[in-house]
């Protein structure tokens, strides 16, 4: 039986703001080119109980290819089944120079934010968080996807 502190405490919400700063958000880096996918690749383990709040990608380089499609998708899962309704998404653009992106500002041409699945995203103690990062691509590009940090953003319940 885990113990836990009743109180008092200085204000009814403050369990929950002490546990949304030491709950972190799940972090994974894929340091150097995206040649290919990346499939089941672990993100970590809950803590306790609460839910996904936002789930982000970013790409150090988003990569250039002026004759094909070129374009990275995420996936996050609780527990092999995905928390998203809509995937995050970033196209390389024809033409563009490749520079920095995320999915975590919708500004940027090229760019699908994350919905995430309200029916989906609850998590528990000991639940294992995994992602998939899709590639498309139909020939090497001028310039390869690199360097991306996927990010889940996680609000624990009190």
């Amino acid at each position: 039986m885990t113990r836990r502190y009743l109180g008092p405490f200085p204000n009814p919400g403050f369990a929950k703001q002490v546990n949304e700063v030491m709950e972190t958000s799940l972090v994974g880096l894929i340091s150097g080119e995206i040649g290919a996918d990346y499939l089941g690749v672990p993100l970590g383990a809950a803590k306790g109980e609460g839910k996904v709040v936002d789930v982000w990608l970013s790409l150090g380089d988003s990569g250039r290819d002026d004759g094909d499609a070129l374009s990275v998708e995420l996936d996050v899962k609780i527990n092999g089944t995905s928390c998203l309704t809509t995937k995050p998404e970033i196209s390389g653009e024809a033409g563009a120079a490749s520079t920095n992106k995320t999915t975590k500002e919708d500004d940027d041409t090229g760019v699908t934010q994350a919905v995430i699945d309200t029916s989906n995203n609850e998590y528990v103690a000991g639940d294992v968080f995994t992602y998939d990062l899709t590639l498309t691509r139909t020939a090497t590009p001028t310039t390869e996807m690199a360097n991306a940090v996927i990010v889940v953003e996680l609000e624990p319940n009190n």
